[in-house]
C-alpha cells in the first residue's frame, strides 16, 4: 500500500484572489519517503487542499492502491465520499477521473497535524505558497551507513540533487558513544542546513539514541548525543529513517 500525506496553505491577496500552496510526502514499500512542493492560484484552502490530493495521484505509482491522509475534513467529504461544499465538486472529480485514469484505488483518510509527515507535507506547502522552493522539487539527501559490529571504520554516503558525498568514518571503539551511533552522528554532520536526510541500514541503537539521547547508559554519551541534536535542530536539519 502507497500513502500519502498532503496539507495545503492558501492566503488571499489585496485585489480578492488568492494564492495557494501544496505540498505531499509520498511513500512506497522499500522507497525513501519522497516531498514534493507547488503554488497555484486558488479560490480558497480547501481548493488547494484537494489540489494536494491531486498531485498525489498523479505522483503515486499507477495501478497500486494509495491511501491519502489529510486533515481537512472538507477533503475527506468531497473527494472520499462524494459529498462536501459546492465549491469542490469539480476540482473533487478532477481527482476521481485521474485515479480512474491511471488506476489507482484510492482512499481518503484523516490524519492529525501532529504526525511527523503531515507537518512536513504542513512546511512544504507553506514554504511553496511564499514561493520557496521549486515546483515541485524534493528537498532531501539520502543518506547510507555501512557498518559492522566490530569495525573500526565506517562508510558514510549521502546522496542530494546536486552532488554525493562519501565520507570513511573512523570509529573510537573505546568510546562511551557506540559505534552505530558514531557513524550516524557522522552522517547528520554532512547534511546542509535546513536539509532533511533520510538514512537506511541506522542499526536500531542509533536510531534509538539519537530520538531519546537520554537512552544511553553513560552521561559523557548523554552528553555527546544531545549536543549533535542541538547543532542539527539550530541548524533545522531534520533526520528520518527508512524503514525497509
Amino acid at each position: 500500500m502507497n500513502h500519502a500525506f498532503v496539507d495545503a496553505s492558501w492566503h488571499e491577496l489585496p485585489d480578492g484572489s488568492g494564492v495557494g500552496g501544496w505540498g505531499l510526502v509520498l511513500i512506497t514499500p522499500g522507497q525513501l519517503p519522497a516531498r514534493f512542493q507547488g503554488q497555484l492560484d486558488s479560490a480558497d484552502n480547501n481548493l488547494a487542499e484537494v489540489r494536494a490530493v491531486l498531485e498525489a495521484v498523479r505522483l503515486a505509482p499507477p495501478g497500486e492502491a494509495l491511501t491519502v491522509h489529510t486533515d481537512n475534513e472538507a477533503v475527506i467529504a468531497s473527494v472520499g465520499r462524494g459529498r462536501g461544499p459546492e465549491l469542490l465538486h469539480v476540482a473533487a472529480r478532477e481527482v476521481m477521473d485521474e485515479a480512474e485514469a491511471r488506476d489507482v484505488a484510492l482512499q481518503v483518510g484523516y490524519a492529525p497535524r501532529t504526525r511527523r509527515h503531515m507537518l512536513t507535507a504542513h512546511d512544504l506547502a507553506n514554504g511553496a505558497r511564499r514561493g520557496v522552493g521549486g515546483l515541485p522539487v524534493a528537498i532531501q539527501a539520502d543518506v547510507l551507513i555501512e557498518h559492522r559490529p566490530g569495525w573500526a571504520e565506517a562508510r558514510v554516503s549521502l546522496r542530494r540533487a546536486s552532488e554525493r558525498v562519501t565520507a570513511l568514518v573512523a570509529l573510537d571503539l573505546e568510546s562511551e558513544v557506540p559505534p552505530s551511533a558514531q557513524a550516524l552522528l557522522a552522517a547528520v554532520g554532512l547534511a546542509l542546513p535546513g536539509e532533511v536526510i533520510v538514512v537506511r541500514r541506522a542499526s536500531p541503537v542509533a536510531q534509538a539514541l539519537w530520538r531519546r539521547p537520554e537512552r544511553a547508559l553513560r552521561l559523557d554519551a548523554q552528553s555527546q548525543l544531545r549536543a549533535a541534536r542541538l547543532v542539527a535542530d539550530e541548524s533545522g536539519v531534520q533526520v528520518e529513517f527508512l524503514v525497509s
